[in-house]
């Protein structure tokens, strides 16, 4: 059975806040962790919609550009969002170090049913992810409550820093003395998708549509509105106005062009305006 490939968001990463403004005078810079707390306290409780797209695994083999780069979308005519749930905060940390400063998050942490696909940042993630939980909480970060699962675990793994839950011996698998073993008559193998060839440390193969500007100039032209490519106009201009010398200049309105010619003479327009 052909493991399909998923790709959804629930969540972004908010932009970071400078601690000053180009007037030098100091922005509360925690102005969206105070602004969650307190919609949280009043009950306005914040939600987020969790969608997917699936692609079965026979498609990515032959996609029309490499459904793994990070620097792309799936378009939702091809596949569309499919609403899987939604997550609401109904509460805020009681203590903020064991509860927050102490969570480890890791993609690795996967349930039954899905496994991790050929995305190569991905792959990395899974492990590095865990050695930083590691360098940073301890080696038995996953024991704490705010990380550890609800179901007990039954593994091999002892000894460690700040270790309470015991492991006694054999402490080797496959053994004889009844301990623990994957349960894959319940479960099923390991989600995972079949590798055609080696897998080898180099970069993708290319695709018939894999380039770097073609979704750009689709964002540009057919997903923003005539407002929003105005204020991509301004901010634009805004930075490259900043002392940016006449060679940076030059490579940067080309830059622009390629992801639409418009796009980019509307910023060199904007930039030259307000040269001497």
């Amino acid at each position: 059975m052909n493991q399909p490939h998923p790709k959804g968001t629930a969540m972004a990463d908010t932009p970071s806040i400078p601690t000053t403004t180009d007037a030098g005078i100091p922005v509360d810079t925690d102005f969206r962790t105070r602004d969650l707390f307190e919609t949280i306290a009043r009950g306005d409780y914040p939600q987020w919609t969790l969608k997917m797209q699936i692609m079965p695994f026979e498609e990515a083999k032959t996609y029309r550009f490499n459904p793994f780069d990070l620097t792309k979308v799936w378009p939702h005519t091809d596949y569309p969002l499919i609403e899987v749930g939604r997550m609401t905060l109904d509460r805020n940390p009681a203590d903020y170090h064991s509860q927050i400063e102490q969570l480890a998050v890791e993609p690795s942490n996967l349930v039954p049913g899905i496994g991790p696909s050929p995305d190569k940042m991905l792959l990395g993630r899974m492990f590095a992810y865990p050695d930083a939980h590691r360098a940073r909480i301890g080696a038995n970060y996953n024991q704490l409550p705010v990380n550890a699962p609800i179901a007990p675990v039954h593994s091999y793994s002892k000894d460690g820093a700040m270790r309470y839950h015991t492991v006694s011996d054999p402490v080797y698998a496959p053994n004889s003395k009844g301990g623990p073993h994957a349960d894959t008559a319940r479960y099923g193998e390991s989600a995972g998708w079949h590798t055609d060839g080696d897998m080898v440390r180099t970069a993708y193969t290319l695709r018939a549509e894999d380039d770097d500007w073609g979704q750009a100039g689709t964002l540009v032209r057919d997903v923003l509105d005539d407002a929003a490519r105005s204020r991509l106009v301004g901010n634009i201009i805004g930075h490259l106005r900043d002392g940016v010398t006449e060679p940076v200049l030059q490579r940067a309105f080309e830059y622009w062009r390629n992801v639409d010619k418009d796009l980019g003479d509307r910023i060199e327009q904007g930039v030259r305006a307000e040269q001497p």
